[in-house]
């Protein structure tokens, strides 16, 4: 009883946590994409959010922030008291709003920015789906006759190596990833990360550096001064390595550099990005610039996804073909052996 107990509430946990990966941006974007439309009707803030979790796509989200919003809190102190739940940039920027009086048109720019990283996930895993659908075809399909000529063993012999040396490599993959997320090994995570080969690390690269826009276009649309600004949007690019890059610029634009000539020599943002700084910096508009490169970085990521999604099919043809050749090539071996048997 115990055991299968302990069986269920870790397939449970495992579920959840697919699920949540699947889903939390999405849910974010659309909380904080429904909630700007409603302000700017006029509605007031609680609610909006008793509108939302109506719903019931964002109920977990509204649920937590209502009880506390109902009672006259504001809405970034009734982030604060979700467990996590909200990021420090998603506090901070619903905070200036409250303060500047422009919520709705920050919540539109936090529904961006989530979208953008739902955007990149979805056209990663949707990409992979045919390419994973193929090769599990190819692996059980040449083996179904062995279920008529042979036996269920048989086939099941055929068809159990490759598919346990598929899913070790899955298993290894995820044991390594899940042995550098400790806080004490995520930079050397990071830094493989942006190693990857295929075009991932830059991709992965690029993302990062989008989030950090993203996050700095936010606040400092907000009014958060720039300083702090920069510190919070380091740790939104997701990246232990990016973020002390960026925290490092960050400490020159506090010895008196601009934000252009501070992140001049920073490795990880392309000269794209540090002219459209030295353009804000000079016209005064420096969130519409953020919003520009953010925009011509994000064109970058959608080419790199098409690109890898266009290699992965490919690699996944040469496996399979290479396993049909192989099972071919066994098939006649064991046929022109048979028939040398029968000669001697």
């Amino acid at each position: 009883m115990h055991q299968d107990w302990h069986s269920d509430f870790r397939s449970q946990k495992i579920k959840k946590a697919i699920i949540n990966f699947w889903t939390t941006h999405q849910k974010k974007a659309f909380f904080y994409r429904q909630m700007a439309v409603m302000l700017k009707a006029g509605i007031p803030v609680a609610s909006a959010i008793r509108q939302l979790r109506e719903q019931k796509t964002t109920d977990e989200i509204t649920e937590k922030l209502l009880s506390y919003v109902e009672k006259g809190q504001t809405l970034s102190y009734a982030m604060e008291q979700t467990d996590g739940m909200f990021s420090n940039l998603e506090i901070k920027t619903i905070s200036a709003g409250e303060l500047s009086g422009n919520l709705a048109e920050l919540m539109e720019k936090l529904a961006l920015y989530f979208e953008t990283m739902q955007d990149v996930k979805y056209k990663l895993v949707s990409g992979m789906i045919y390419p994973a659908i193929l090769l599990h075809a190819a692996i059980i399909i040449p083996a179904i006759p062995l279920l008529f000529t042979k036996s269920v063993f048989a086939f099941f012999v055929r068809i159990l190596p490759p598919f346990i040396l598929i899913y070790g490599i899955g298993f290894a993959i995820f044991l390594v990833y899940k042995t550098f997320s400790k806080s004490e090994m995520e930079e050397t995570r990071d830094n493989l990360v942006l190693k990857i080969p295929m075009g991932f690390g830059k991709l992965f690269k690029t993302v990062g550096v989008i989030r950090f826009l993203q996050a700095l276009g936010c606040l400092y649309s907000a009014g958060v001064p720039i300083l702090e600004a920069i510190k919070i949007s380091a740790q939104a690019s997701g990246n232990k390595i990016i973020e002390k890059e960026i925290l490092r610029s960050g400490k020159l634009v506090e010895q008196g550099l601009t934000v252009s000539a501070a992140f001049s020599t920073n490795t990880f943002l392309p000269p794209l990005v540090i002219d459209m700084f030295q353009t804000g910096e000079q016209s005064g508009r420096m969130d519409e610039m953020i919003d520009k490169a953010v925009w011509h970085l994000q064109q970058q990521v959608n080419l790199a996804v098409e690109a890898i999604l266009k290699i992965i099919p490919v690699i996944v043809y040469l496996i399979v073909a290479f396993y049909i050749a192989s099972i071919v090539i066994s098939f006649y071996r064991n046929y022109f052996s048979q028939i040398n048997d029968l000669l001697d």
